[in-house]
């Protein structure tokens, strides 16, 4: 009897466990978006090429070594006379050998500089890699915050719905005292249909969004239905002026502004490059080898260097890298023209999340007026100085003000995470 009671505790804590587990926090829905994501796992794979080619381009300082080896086997020698009656025969078969090292001691910088350009590689990709994740983790809080703001109308129709309840109790007494017809009854239960109605499309939106969410942070569509989340407190609201920073001082830290400055520099390398392609290259190059063609193993090597100057490209030239310097000087008017536009999306996203919470503070105070409006409507029902429509209009305006509400709460956190990102939080 004691073992089995145990057992049920067990299963029991791991229930609860299992429960509780089962409800994210939006600091658990952006760790598991970051850890799961496609997006973000395609950007650290596009990471790993780039140092696959960091490293391809380092290859290039050391040796190319080849070997080659080749042997033949004639029907008749190649080579055949007599001698004093005595045939003679050669060449019928054979084998060679060789091993040949070639390095490449200068060729205009290209090494180095290809080996920058690589390194530079893994900096715009690791960059853009965190811009992926900034898109990943704005989009997945926005899901989150439609969400909540959903939840939140859902308990508003939960309350209205109460007092629809109360109300209609009320009305069908009255007109079973003969006090209202019966059209005052068919009005309550109207109100009612249409909020049922309502629920229906936020049960559908509901589900879309849970949905939504599960696909950006890696779980399973079919669990959406079992996806919940832990629903903050929305009546405190923090100002924004604890957030606001001076937009030049943040500009640095922007990915896209990081991007901009590799970009520049990568231009600067390809003019470097363009240049070495008109310059001497010098090489050595050492080989050994080992044949048996004629009689028996022979070997020999050979050590060589080279010089090549490209006489007849400079005239070309001098105009193919003043192109590249023009693309450099454009790479440049690019970063700072877009700098520009950085700084004005600042300002904006500061705007917009400014006005959202003046936004708030509206509703939030339109909705105490509605809920006093509503609790006098009531009152004047009761003593018969009001109609039942006025009630039923005190009760829109109460769901409406506090649908509002919620959505400007959704709206200004989504404005604030965005404002911490686009100054390079």
């Amino acid at each position: 009897m004691k073992k089995k009671y145990y057992i049920m505790l067990i299963m029991f804590v791991v229930t609860v466990q299992f429960s509780a587990q089962t409800k994210y926090s939006l600091s658990d829905c952006k760790r598991l978006a970051i850890e799961n994501n496609k997006k973000i796992k395609n950007s650290q794979l596009e990471i790993n090429i780039s140092k696959e080619a960091k490293k391809d381009a380092f290859t290039n300082y050391f040796p190319s070594i080849s070997a080659s080896a080749f042997g033949y086997k004639a029907k008749n020698p190649l080579v055949e006379f007599n001698m004093g009656g005595n045939p003679l025969n050669f060449l019928g078969d054979g084998i060679a050998t060789a091993v040949t090292v070639f390095q490449p001691i200068f060729v205009g910088g290209k090494i180095l500089y290809g080996n920058k350009l690589a390194g530079l590689g893994v900096d715009v990709n690791q960059f853009q890699a965190k811009l992926s994740e900034n898109d990943v983790l704005l989009n997945t809080e926005s899901l989150y915050w439609q969400l909540v703001s959903l939840f939140e109308k859902e308990r508003t129709l939960n309350i209205i719905d109460t007092q629809l309840d109360t109300l209609l109790k009320d009305v069908e007494l009255s007109y079973k005292a003969g006090l209202i017809t019966y059209n005052d009854v068919l009005k309550v239960k109207l109100k009612k249909n249409e909020i049922t109605s309502t629920r229906i499309n936020l049960d559908n939106s509901i589900k879309l969004i849970k949905m939504s969410i599960c696909q950006q942070i890696g779980i399973e569509l079919t669990m959406s239905d079992t996806f919940e989340i832990i629903v903050p407190d929305i009546e405190k609201v923090e100002s924004p002026v604890a957030y606001y920073v001076d937009h030049k001082n943040a500009l640095p830290n922007r990915m896209e502004s990081k991007l901009l400055d590799k970009n520049v520099e990568v231009s600067r390398l390809q003019t470097k490059v363009k240049r070495a392609d008109y310059l001497p290259t010098v090489a050595v190059c050492a080989t050994y080898y080992r044949e048996n063609l004629m009689d028996g193993w022979k070997g020999n090597g050979a050590v060589l260097a080279s010089v090549s100057i490209p006489l007849s490209g400079w005239w070309g030239g001098s105009h193919a890298i003043k192109q590249q310097k023009i693309k450099e000087q454009i790479a440049y008017n690019d970063k700072v023209d877009m700098e520009e536009q950085l700084l004005l999306q600042m300002q904006q996203v500061k705007n917009e999340l400014n006005d959202a919470y003046k936004q708030i503070l509206l509703a939030k105070e339109a909705i105490e007026q509605s809920f006093e409006n509503l609790r006098l409507n009531n009152d004047y029902y009761r003593v018969g100085t009001v109609t039942l429509t006025e009630v039923l209009d005190a009760q829109a305006l109460l769901q409406q003000s506090r649908d509002k509400y919620v959505e400007t709460y959704s709206t200004y956190e989504q404005k604030k995470i965005k404002y911490l990102q686009v100054t390079g939080r």
